[in-house]
Formats: C-alpha cells, structure tokens, sequence
C-alpha cells in the first residue's frame, strides 16, 4: 500500500486531450503519494472522464457544463479537499523530484504563516531549474504549480470562475491572502516542469481575457481612491498588448470591462487603501513593508 502525505492534489483541465494522463503519471512516481487527487474538467465530452476512471479510478472527477476556467475549477476542487493542504498542477506540469510532496508537508509545518509555496518552475526549451533550500518572500506565484495552506483559502473569496484567468487569477488571491495578514514564499526545493512553450498567450482570446481581467481585479478589490491606479494597470497592459504585437483582442477586452464589472458586482469587497498601497509597493520592489 501506498505511503500517503495529508495533501489533495487538484487539477483543472479544458480541451487538451489526454495530456494531464502524463501528469497523474508524474505524480504516481513521487515516494509519498498525496493523499487524494482531484480533477475538474470544463466542457467535458465524457471520453477523458472514462479513461480517468479506468487507469486512475481513485481520483475525483468534478465536470461542469459551462466553462469555469482555471480558477473556477480549482475553487470548486479546493471546497472539496479533504487535507489541511492543498498542490495545484495544470494540465501539463508536474512535480520533478521524487519527494515533492514530503517536502511540501514539511515546509508548511516550518512556515506557519505560509498561505502558498510557489514552485520553482520552468518551461519547455528552458534550462532546468537547480534546486535549493531557499524561501523567499513573494507578493504572489505562478499558477501551474503551488501548494496551498486550506486554513487560509477558506477565509478570503478564493477563485472566481474566469474562462481566462491571464492578469489576475493568482494577484487577485495573493492581495486577498496579503489583506488577510498571510504570507506568500517561493521555495527553491519544490521544482515543477511546466510542458509548454505559452505560445497560447498570443492567442485573441487571452489578449481580450487579460486586459478585462486587470480592470475587474481593480473593481473587486480597490476603493474609490485606487481607481486611478486601476486605470494606470489597463493602460499598462494595453501597452504591454501593443509592444508584444499582440493587437487582436485588445478591443473587445476594453469593451468587457463594463460588462464583467456588472456581472461580478457582488463580488466587490474593497481592501484597505493602505494595504493596497503595501501590496502595491511590494510587487514593484519585493519588499513587504508589513
């Protein structure tokens, strides 16, 4: 019988096929195994789900029949986990070293105060990551690998469903997290491999997505005495959209914006205006003046 570790994997995934097989593989080759996996699968066809559940029948499957997106899958997941902490993979990263996740438990036991550990990740056709014992205090994380403390997911929002989440999924819970007096680190021993090449950032689809999402982070969490910063960090990823030729799409995510901000209305929970200036100031310096 396998050893277990009191950590959930979870997983979201939309149309890639049978991908995230190689990443439950990956997994099953750690020497601690996490204690469960669990899977959310947008606009699911029903032939992943059954190939799931005959080579890996332990896992949960969680399907939805409208588009959730990263973050909205991951929420529904982390509602669901039955450990203290939580890992998050995408669909095609995975853990590279055998005792990934006795090193997650440990690490949070170390680190009270911790809500995440981001990974030291790296892509497809760049050089592996060396592993080290440092922890380093980061403003926020890259979402295709992380672990999480559930303690302290459990007491912000969380995730909101974005079909895009480019430009805000891990800001806007990292400011939730930093408002909420929890500490986000890198740890160097925690090495993921992300199998991609991201030439899906150039698509419309994200252009439009990540432009949207910069103003509806803006609206959720800032008071009227942000609104200028907000509109500073539009305008800023339109700049960033033009200089990386990444014109389609720029337009239709500015006429989004009205419209998402409607829609997540009750959403809108403003964080102090000092804390989002401390937040603010240590993304641009890496210092958390708290």
């Amino acid at each position: 019988m396998d050893k277990t570790v009191p950590i959930s994997v979870i997983i979201p995934t939309y149309n890639r096929g049978m991908s995230i097989l190689t990443v439950l593989e990956k997994i099953q080759l750690c020497d601690l195994k996490p204690k469960e996996i669990l899977i959310h699968i947008d606009l699911g066809d029903g032939i992943l789900e059954r190939e799931l559940k005959r080579r890996f029948p332990k896992a949960g499957i969680m399907t939805s029949s409208i588009r959730q997106g990263p973050g909205g899958g991951r929420h529904r997941c982390l509602l669901k986990c039955n450990t203290p902490y939580a890992v998050s993979f995408d669909d095609d990263s995975y853990p590279v070293d055998s005792d990934f996740f006795s090193r997650v438990e440990r690490l949070f036991a170390k680190y009270p105060q911790a809500a995440v550990f981001g990974a030291n990740i790296w892509h497809r056709q760049e050089p592996e990551k060396t592993r080290s014992e440092k922890v380093v205090n980061f403003p926020s994380y890259m979402g295709c690998g992380y672990a999480l403390r559930l303690a302290a997911y459990r007491q912000v929002r969380g995730y909101l469903p974005r079909p895009v989440p480019y430009g805000m999924e891990e800001t806007d819970l990292s400011l939730q997290l930093f408002a909420a007096g929890w500490r986000v680190y890198e740890a160097g021993e925690l090495r993921v491999f992300h199998d991609t090449d991201l030439k899906h950032h150039q698509s419309r689809e994200v252009t439009a997505g990540s432009i949207a999402n910069v103003a509806l982070y803006a609206f959720l969490n800032y008071p009227l005495a942000g609104l200028s910063l907000g509109l500073a960090q539009v305008a800023n990823r339109v700049v960033y959209c033009i200089r990386m030729g990444r014109l389609r799409g720029i337009i239709a995510g500015l006429l989004r914006i009205p419209i998402d901000c409607y829609h997540y209305r009750w959403y809108r929970k403003p964080v102090a205006w000092q804390t989002v200036k401390a937040f603010h100031y240590f993304n641009r310096t890496g210092s958390d003046a708290r």
